[in-house]
């Protein structure tokens, strides 16, 4: 201790570095509730057979009636995930006094909501999201309140598949980032425009689930009533 008390008198480097110890000594103690977590690398295991359900083979397409929402209108604070996993959510409830739109398409010449599609962007290890359905809004009216916003704004669309099973059956573009319009078509001899709306996120899909179909669609029809 003297000869400490020695050093802390003569040595002023010393004595910084020992009032620097004896500071981190106070404040985090021995070091053991601060230890870095072990790391964890991103990694690439299935953990399910890749087969199908031979007692209920898929269904492919999509019902005619969608819902799309202003992202800003959403209650993130709200939202509710599956525990275990993001990619499922339960509900999305939106700020007082917003209120989701309607997309309808009833099939024309192509099935309802055609063209939409998901695909692997290897170069950024995302998802590259397409959602394409038609319009047959003229006017100023149409451009200001629906063509226009489409292509400046974000947002969340949800779609219905015919695929009653429960899981997916209510398949949802835009939760991470935001989808928006990328390339809009009006064709005076098809009478509509047509809408390609398209987002990159990191998750394949995410899906409006909440304990079985009966339960994601009454979430979803929640959702309709407000339109």
């Amino acid at each position: 201790m003297k000869n400490f008390i020695k050093n802390l008198k003569f040595n002023p480097m010393f004595t910084i570095l020992a009032l620097i110890c004896l500071i981190a000594l106070v404040a985090f103690g021995d070091g053991s509730a601060y230890a870095l977590a072990a790391f964890t690398p991103c990694m690439g295991v299935i953990s399910l057979n890749i087969d199908e359900d031979c007692d209920n083979p898929r269904v492919v397409g999509y019902e005619d009636t969608a819902i799309i929402i202003n992202r800003s209108d959403i209650d993130w604070t709200a939202v509710t995930f599956d525990a275990s996993n993001k990619r499922i959510v339960n509900d999305i409830p939106l700020l007082s006094g917003r209120v989701p739109y309607v997309i309808y398409n009833p099939r024309l010449s192509n099935p309802s909501f055609n063209g939409t599609q998901t695909a692997l962007n290897a170069d950024t290890g995302h998802y590259t999201k397409t959602l394409q359905f038609y319009y047959k809004g003229i006017g100023g009216v149409a451009a200001a309140k629906v063509v226009e916003p489409l292509a400046k704004g974000e947002y969340v669309a949800i779609l219905q598949r015919k695929d009653h099973s429960g899981h997916g059956s209510f398949q949802i573009f835009g939760l991470q980032n935001g989808i928006y319009a990328t390339e809009q078509v009006q064709d005076e001899t098809t009478g509509y425009w047509l809408m390609t709306m398209v987002i990159d996120e990191p998750y394949a899909e995410t899906e409006l689930f909440k304990n079985d179909y009966a339960g994601s669609k009454a979430s979803f029809d929640a959702l309709m009533a407000q339109a």
